[in-house]
């Protein structure tokens, strides 16, 4: 057990530093926890008589507003308010009335996508699951029990990088 979870960490490390840099392993816990919640989250519906919390859409919505208000947090902290603010304008002051209503209506669609993305995913192979078990008694549903924890591995990565390449925008520094 301990070498899965060591193996996950260091994962997840690599990632984070190949996505934001050498200055990702602070956000390592964030992802780490978010990582593990949704992926034994989206396991849980394999076991008889239990669901998984991911195919209803409250809980996509949390994790997508949480991962929302974490990388706009770590955006402000690492650049100031005034700094991350003025990341919306654009790269030059003459495209800001253009590029303000895109960056913003950019910034909330994230959290939509990330919760229809998880919640539809994790709602089909769930059904698929679930017909499939209902017609055949036996081999066919260990196929698609496989192909549900496939999905759901893929889909707490997806999220997961998905908020990592988020931060890595937020802290991103512009060099002058």
């Amino acid at each position: 057990l301990q070498h899965i979870f060591e193996l996950v960490y260091h994962f997840l490390k690599e990632q984070a530093e190949e996505n934001i840099g050498h200055g990702g392993i602070k956000y390592l816990p964030f992802f780490g926890t978010l990582f593990l919640f949704i992926l034994f989250a989206n396991l849980l519906g394999i076991v008889p008589t239990f669901e998984s919390p991911t195919m209803f859409p409250e809980v996509p919505f949390g994790l997508a507003i949480l991962a929302f208000a974490y990388y706009n947090w770590a955006g402000m902290a690492s650049q100031g308010v005034g700094r991350y603010l003025a990341h919306f304008a654009g790269p030059m002051p003459i495209l800001a009335p253009l590029m303000v209503p895109i960056e913003i209506i950019s910034n909330l669609a994230r959290p939509l996508s990330l919760t229809v993305r998880l919640y539809a995913n994790m709602y089909a192979g769930e059904q698929v699951t679930l017909v499939f078990i209902k017609m055949t008694l036996v081999v066919a549903p260990v196929v698609f029990m496989a192909l549900h924890v496939f999905v759901g591995v893929l889909q707490a990565y997806v999220f997961t990088l998905l908020t990592m390449i988020y931060v890595a925008g937020a802290v991103a520094h512009d060099e002058h």
